[in-house]
């Protein structure tokens, strides 16, 4: 036996003995100790005094696993990064983020203890999550779109609205478009927006507002998304967490616009949204889906579509004032819509030869197009009846 599990009187006993009159060798074996510990523990207390005696830590002086410092020192700078730009810094995301700039990352533990020692992180145990309901997510990309605005303010506190659409799946920002107020037209060409680059849902979920439903719940963009064969839902009254996901998505654009100076103008605010669609979409990892990229996910995902439009059906959206009675499309094509409309922006809708043509949010024309013709003429205008006759 070492000296380390030696009782203290006994060490105390080898370090005062006169060892000129004291048999060592029957001594150690009476007490179950070697020799060696012995004359270890005499030397020791001519250095230490009675600091010897005392037991000492078998703990390795430095732990070979422990955080460096470079590693700790990157991990704080991150938070502070995410933190000043309005981005979610949690150890989750911060682990995310560190295994795509390195390859590895050190455990979301690991990460919360070094922000806790910096004094970023507080523990408080009442925080914990609790277990979640089950949550309704769609199946598919495009399967349903959730759209539903917010209110914002410029820097001369002018209230202004953003517009978002979220896909239910995937969670990719569809589109997020400010305005002045939020109407059916500006609704409409949200949705429009959207679909000129992920294509057109299968559903679009809102609430029951007067710019999404209309004042009966006939009206609004339900028109619009009947005749492109897209089907309308929406939220009971008074229960927002239907529209729960883009309801959580404002809260995170929120968070992000309050870190930046107030925009002077919409087009200050637009931009501020376009590059946080960037952000949102292609590099801040999601909770929900796995902390991946949404992009990722929506080009992974199978894709849904309108009733009216096959799977995977090239859809372009156009927009167009009308001028001289019509909206020219290219040099090949020209939609007559009639000269009240003069003036009026367009949205024109082609999937094929099929043609949707919106004003403010409704139907002003629909037709096939003929392929062999570059004007197609409303067929109910007199002067193209007497034309024609």
């Amino acid at each position: 036996m070492g000296s380390r599990g030696v009782p203290v009187s006994v060490k105390r006993a080898i370090v005062e003995v006169d060892v000129s009159t004291l048999n060592v060798a029957e001594f150690c074996r009476v007490h179950g100790i070697s020799t060696w510990s012995f004359y270890a523990l005499r030397r020791r207390y001519a250095i230490e005094g009675d600091d010897a005696l005392v037991p000492k830590s078998r703990a390795p002086k430095q732990v070979a696993n422990k955080t460096g410092d470079d590693l700790r020192d990157r991990i704080v700078l991150l938070r502070k990064e995410l933190a000043d730009d309005g981005l979610d810094n949690g150890p989750a995301t911060i682990r995310v983020h560190l295994e795509r700039l390195d390859g590895w990352a050190p455990s979301e533990a690991t990460i919360w203890r070094v922000l806790r020692e910096r004094g970023f992180i507080t523990p408080e145990p009442r925080k914990r999550p609790k277990h979640a309901h089950h949550r309704f997510s769609a199946d598919r990309a495009n399967e349903c779109w959730q759209i539903d605005a917010t209110k914002w303010w410029l820097a001369d506190d002018t209230m202004i609205e953003i517009i978002n659409v979220i896909d239910d799946c995937t969670r990719v920002l569809i589109a997020s478009i400010a305005v002045a107020t939020c109407t059916t037209a500006n609704a409409w060409a949200t949705i429009c927006h959207g679909a000129n680059r992920w294509g057109w849902p299968e559903r679009v979920l809102s609430d029951n507002g007067t710019p999404f439903r209309g004042k009966n719940g006939n009206g609004g963009m339900l028109p619009a998304l009947t005749a492109l064969g897209i089907k309308d839902s929406h939220s009971r009254p008074y229960h927002p967490q239907t529209c729960g996901k883009v309801e959580r998505f404002h809260q995170t654009l929120k968070r992000h616009l309050g870190s930046k100076p107030r925009p002077a103008s919409l087009a200050e605010l637009q931009a501020q949204l376009d590059r946080f669609e960037t952000i949102y979409n292609h590099h801040r990892p999601h909770r929900s889906i796995g902390r991946r990229n949404p992009a990722d996910v929506w080009h992974e995902t199978p894709r849904s579509a309108p009733a009216a439009h096959p799977i995977g059906a090239p859809t372009a959206t156009h927009v167009r004032v009308v001028d001289g009675g019509r909206i020219s499309i290219g040099n090949h094509l020209r939609i007559g819509l009639g000269a009240a409309y003069n003036g009026k922006t367009a949205i024109a809708v082609i999937t094929s030869n099929d043609a949707h043509v919106f004003i403010e949010g409704r139907v002003v024309r629909q037709l096939t197009i003929n392929p062999e013709r570059r004007d197609q003429p409303r067929l109910d205008n007199p002067a193209h009846q007497r034309k024609g006759a």
